[in-house]
């Protein structure tokens, strides 16, 4: 995952970093999101999105990085049933263990609770393009796109309801290198697709409720603590974390 974090540090991948966190920010906007878990940073900063009101937490396997929680995505230090939305930035492509990463979004989402997942679609010209890619090519070429089918198919298996995708980046990006300086970044990833090309987009946003009979109201199932489970960070991770965003205000 830090390769695929230093080719978001480029100029291709903060275009695209910013499109994804736009699209992020409207379909948060209209969720019950006390509290955002990210999994997985972007490159150069902590983080573009903007979840309004809500808190959020990164977390990432990042040793030293803009993140709250240094831990891997396979693993989550949290208690289950313990935030109302998590969100997976490209996390499904780069791991031995997809299936895996999604069961524990899964386990530590409440019930009603929202998973967004960003991933790179196979079947587009970006699909094509990681085709064409030498075997060991860096991310974004170098992992293993998953469709937003597949990955619907997956969240109704954890109990969760998808929601129809959408899809950003029709074409490619150009490598920095052969971009012309003032390129503005709509000619390389455009708006939001609609629904007749959202299946040809390069990066498919999925989005899935789980759903669970019988909830609490949000208002009284929520507090203003993150349940981490003991042990659960590495020693760099308990370092880098703010610990005032684990203890209840005042």
């Amino acid at each position: 995952m830090h390769k695929l974090r230093a080719w978001f540090a480029t100029r291709a991948g903060q275009e695209l970093a910013e499109r994804e966190s736009r699209l992020l920010s409207r379909r948060l906007a209209g969720l019950y999101a006390r509290r955002v878990l990210q999994v997985g940073a972007y490159g150069g900063g902590r983080c573009p999105t903007v979840y309004g009101d809500a808190r959020q937490w990164v977390l990432d396997d990042w040793p030293g990085g803009p993140i709250d929680l240094q831990a891997q995505s396979e693993v989550l230090p949290l208690a289950s049933s313990s935030v109302d939305v998590v969100v997976l930035i490209h996390q499904l492509e780069f791991t031995d263990r997809p299936h895996q990463v999604i069961r524990e979004a899964a386990r530590v989402l409440a019930p009603e609770g929202h998973m967004l997942v960003m991933g790179f679609n196979p079947l587009s010209l970006w699909g094509l393009r990681r085709l064409m890619a030498p075997k060991g090519a860096q991310p974004p070429w170098g992992g293993r796109y998953l469709g937003p089918w597949r990955v619907a198919d997956w969240m109704q298996l954890l109990g969760l309801t998808p929601r129809p995708h959408e899809g950003l980046a029709l074409l490619p990006p150009v490598p920095d290198r052969l971009r012309r300086r003032q390129a503005p970044s709509r000619v390389v990833y455009g708006q939001s697709l609609g629904a007749g090309l959202r299946w040809l987009a390069g990066v498919n946003l999925v989005m899935g409720q789980k759903r669970v009979g019988g909830v609490a109201p949000p208002a009284a199932r929520w507090h203003q603590r993150l349940e981490l489970i003991p042990g659960g960070l590495t020693e760099a991770g308990a370092r880098h974390a703010r610990r005032d965003q684990w203890h209840d205000a005042g």
